[in-house]
């Protein structure tokens, strides 16, 4: 099936699209990164790009140092393809956004979108490891079918935007596989320069992970078989100095993605030309498509990872092999119309649970670490988006398993989509979601493997809680019995939070909390000296 073809269906379902003020821009991005749907972007160009530019095309000055000097920046939207959810309104700190009618702005402003597309990208300029850098790298997930707002999706879109091109993905049954490959459209693109973009596969509740792990170690088998190839046409000196040589530094950086990428950009149309006058070389050219590194992710809501597909999951857990898995925590099956799951919360009310669930959530992050040697991350991105980019890089980076668990709200939640993003930080200021990252590449370091990126409760968890229907439709119902139930999510959310916390202190910070929890506590010692016990003679009895 060709992929990208969802840039051509606009849809101009929007009642309301955003509108760029760049006069009030401070170009942070935050825009870009929020945004479910990929529609609106930030551009890079020169000043020779935009004197051919369509009418009324609006630019400033990139702002950002030596590395953007001399060029221009510009926010655009992809007017036909926005959904109108305003997440990036309510976002933006500058107030450089407002939502505007449709009828006024789509028909306008879509000329200036397409022009800003079809310019060269200058994604190089920038470094894409950070916030404001990734937004400028080509999102290769776009224009899909999840709902307005959708909070699943900015993870994915992240993690296309950082590894996309060397990006394998084995999809879960749930949302994430419905927005991610709906019949005859196809929201997984590829790079303008590159022409390489994500591989995606869908696979069943129950068995994704161990679709997943297959797609891993079939791919081992083929590059360990490449490698050997390789190793014999530069034995038997079968190929040009300049095409052993490349090889030599292929192998040389066989599991490096970013290195081996250069080393492939010279090396692979070098192989194409000389394997067509020499047979040796043909065996290594069939197999073209396994000479670049690929990044591994399984990707599935929390129906799949803490449910049905709870057993695979756990497996590739304990593999210890070089595969990634991200989660997207909606705490309900989404998908079917948000029935219950073993995310789901004590006090909410789901489609099965209508009076409230009795018992609190499955931990998966917790029960990862109990591996010790899986790297862990629980991620908000509307609470910290650093945090959430730096759990991806990190995870991607991390030679063994890893897993990211992300908070991912949904409309079946009883929210305004809009809020989206606050609803995130919200639920972190509470303690309801925790930000942390687990990495156990610490430890050979002499550090602590645990960082909590959010070490202190702000706020009472009623002020998280009062912003859903799914747990205020409960307060209305049964007061009494919302009272007991959320006071147990709450009394889980303490205990939960300090685990956290203890793990992620040295011996002297845990020292200096447990006084401050029980008081100093002092005693006076005292030494007892005791003897075997001696039988006195009788004669010593009768004195």
């Amino acid at each position: 099936m060709p992929v990208g073809t969802t840039r051509f269906e606009r849809r101009g379902a929007a009642p309301e699209i955003p509108v760029w003020i760049p006069d009030n821009c401070t170009q942070c991005n935050y825009c870009a990164i929020v945004c479910p749907h990929a529609v609106i972007r930030p551009f890079l160009m020169t000043k020779k790009d935009i004197e051919t530019g369509p009418e009324g095309f609006l630019a400033r000055k990139a702002q950002g140092g030596a590395e953007v000097a001399g060029l221009q920046y510009s926010i655009q939207v992809a007017t036909m393809d926005c959904t109108g959810c305003a997440v990036c309104v309510e976002s933006c700190p500058d107030d450089a956004l407002y939502m505007g009618p449709f009828e006024d702005y789509a028909e306008k402003n879509l000329p200036h979108y397409e022009f800003a597309y079809a310019l060269p990208l200058l994604d190089d300029k920038v470094d894409k490891n950070t916030v404001k850098g990734s937004q400028f790298q080509q999102p290769l997930l776009e224009f899909h079918c999840a709902c307005a707002g959708c909070g699943e999706t900015p993870y994915v879109k992240l993690l296309t935007q950082l590894y996309g091109e060397r990006l394998v993905i084995a999809n879960a049954s749930g949302c994430s596989s419905v927005w991610g490959g709906t019949a005859t459209t196809h929201p997984y693109s590829v790079n303008k320069k590159s022409g390489r973009g994500p591989a995606w596969g869908r696979s069943l509740f129950e068995d994704n992970a161990e679709y997943g792990f297959g797609m891993l170690k079939a791919q081992e088998q083929r590059r360990t078989r490449l490698a050997a190839g390789a190793r014999k046409i530069i034995d038997d000196r079968t190929a040009s100095p300049e095409l052993q040589k490349l090889l030599e530094n292929w192998i040389k950086h066989f599991t490096n993605g970013d290195k081996c990428d250069l080393v492939c950009d010279k090396l692979l149309p070098l192989l194409e030309e000389e394997s067509k006058t020499n047979s040796a070389l043909q065996g290594l050219q069939e197999q073209n498509m396994m000479f670049r590194v690929q990044s591994q992710w399984l990707i599935g809501g929390d129906g799949w990872a803490l449910d049905i597909g709870a057993a695979g999951l756990d497996h590739v857990l304990s593999s210890g092999q070089n595969i990634n898995i991200m989660v997207l925590d909606t705490e309900m099956y989404s998908n079917t119309g948000g029935q219950s799951s073993k995310s789901t919360v004590q006090g909410a009310i789901t489609k099965f649970e209508p009076v409230g669930r009795e018992v609190n959530k499955k931990d998966i992050g917790f029960q990862a670490m109990q591996y010790r040697n899986v790297y862990v991350a629980s991620c908000a991105m509307g609470a910290d988006y650093n945090q959430s980019l730096k759990a991806i890089r990190e995870a991607e980076a991390y030679t063994g398993v890893s897993i990211i668990v992300c908070y991912a709200p949904c409309i079946d939640w009883g929210i305004d989509m809009k809020h989206m993003m606050d609803i995130q930080k919200a639920a972190v200021d509470s303690g309801y979601w925790q930000l942390y990252r687990y990495d156990p590449r610490m430890t050979q370091q002499g550090k602590n493997p645990m960082m909590m990126d959010a070490k202190r409760i702000k706020t009472k968890l009623s002020k998280y809680l009062n912003d859903e229907n799914r747990f205020k439709r409960l307060e209305r119902e049964n007061k009494d019995r919302a009272e007991r139930l959320q006071g147990g999510l709450n009394d889980w959310i303490q205990m939960r939070h300090e685990k956290a916390l203890r793990m992620s202190m040295d011996d002297l910070e845990l020292l200096d909390f447990l006084k401050k929890r029980i008081g100093e506590v002092t005693s006076e010692s005292v030494l007892i000296l005791t003897a075997p016990r001696q039988v006195m003679p009788q004669k010593w009895l009768e004195m």
